[in-house]
């Protein structure tokens, strides 16, 4: 057959002839040799992938579960996230709160090596059990056995004092009435020191609001607080000695606000973060100068109380706030945190 022709089959079968020269000294003619083209090679590819699939779709593969299964998977997930796999106790030991399986109820007397959990130093405040110090809340209903986490009961077996116990000189004992709940401005009145200078900023709850609305300032603004590192220096000039509360112009030094929103309407009106309540000052002066001995020294001005507002926000803040439009700019700032409510970014008049 001359190498030149390429006959064609019957429309399945198409073959490329090469010719070939057999380089020998017996070779009397030209050999030629038959590949198949890449049409054959393609049609062998489609039928071994159909074959495949069949076997995949006679696996079941592609079947939907039963009902039995999905009543099975719903039934592990509710056991996964149920109250009970998600139940916290605290540990007697450090305080922390844990999932329930990473601690152990074990009685008092069973713990190991329980002379670790000897304060190192006594307190007047220590409410010792069986001359323990354990944090109160792990306890038992019968005072007889308490909550161990692992970590601090694999410590304890070692025959080491557990880095976290309370008794490793970790108890600072419970917040007094007196401090708690305490705004930013009502603790800056108050401090001693001044490592950071706190930057606020607060928006709109609800995407494009263009008016605030006075009556939703405490909760319908989300925003965020940054702090940055002060030179004492900036403040120095403003804490007089032994007299406090300090004066309220320390505020506008540590603390700056930026409404960031509406441009047709603005509202000096702030949330209740930044009120300051003049009892509650007193209460907290009067605390520490009695119980603290960074504080035994100083004196409580009744001059300076005075001069701050029975229940509000210091003209300090209210007359240092700044206002901006840049919205994008709060939307770059959010970009990576964890996405906000649906319902917070619905569009409206006012947040």
């Amino acid at each position: 057959m001359s190498a030149n022709a390429l006959p064609l089959g019957n429309n399945t079968r198409e073959w490329s002839f090469v010719r070939e020269y057999v380089n020998s000294p017996d070779a009397v003619a030209d050999e030629v040799v038959e590949q198949p083209l890449a049409t054959e090679v393609e049609a062998s590819s489609n039928a071994a992938s159909d074959d495949t699939t069949e076997k995949l779709l006679a696996s079941g593969f592609l079947n939907s579960p039963s009902q039995e299964t999905l009543n099975d998977i719903i039934s592990d997930f509710i056991d996964a996230t149920g109250n009970e796999a998600l139940k916290t106790v605290p540990c007697g030991s450090c305080a922390r709160e844990m999932n329930a399986d990473e601690c152990n109820e074990i009685l008092l007397k069973d713990i190991p090596n329980r002379h670790h959990l000897i304060p190192h130093t006594a307190h007047p405040a220590h409410e010792l059990v069986h001359g323990l110090l354990i944090y109160a809340p792990a306890l038992g209903p019968t005072k007889e056995t308490v909550h161990i986490c692992n970590e601090c009961r694999n410590q304890l077996k070692k025959n080491v004092r557990p880095r976290l116990s309370l008794s490793n000189e970790m108890w600072i004992g419970d917040v007094p009435q007196q401090l708690k709940n305490l705004t930013l401005p009502e603790r800056l009145l108050i401090a001693k020191y001044f490592p950071s200078a706190y930057i606020v900023k607060l928006f709109p709850k609800h995407k494009n609001a263009f008016t605030w609305d006075r009556s939703q300032m405490h909760n319908g603004l989300r925003g965020n607080v940054s702090t940055y590192r002060l030179d004492p220096r900036q403040v120095a000039s403003m804490i007089d000695g032994r007299l406090y509360p300090l004066p309220t112009k320390i505020l506008s030094a540590t603390i700056g606000v930026t409404f960031v929103g509406p441009k047709s309407h603005r509202d000096p009106t702030m949330p209740a973060m930044f009120r300051v309540r003049r009892w509650k000052v007193k209460e907290a002066l009067m605390w520490l100068k009695a119980n603290n001995p960074l504080y035994t020294d100083i004196e409580i001005s009744e001059e300076r109380l005075l001069q701050l507002p029975e229940d509000g926000v210091p003209e300090e803040l209210t007359m240092t706030a700044k206002y901006s439009t840049d919205t994008e700019a709060i939307d770059k700032e959010h970009e990576g945190y964890v996405p906000t409510d649906a319902a917070n970014d619905i569009e409206g008049e006012y947040t």
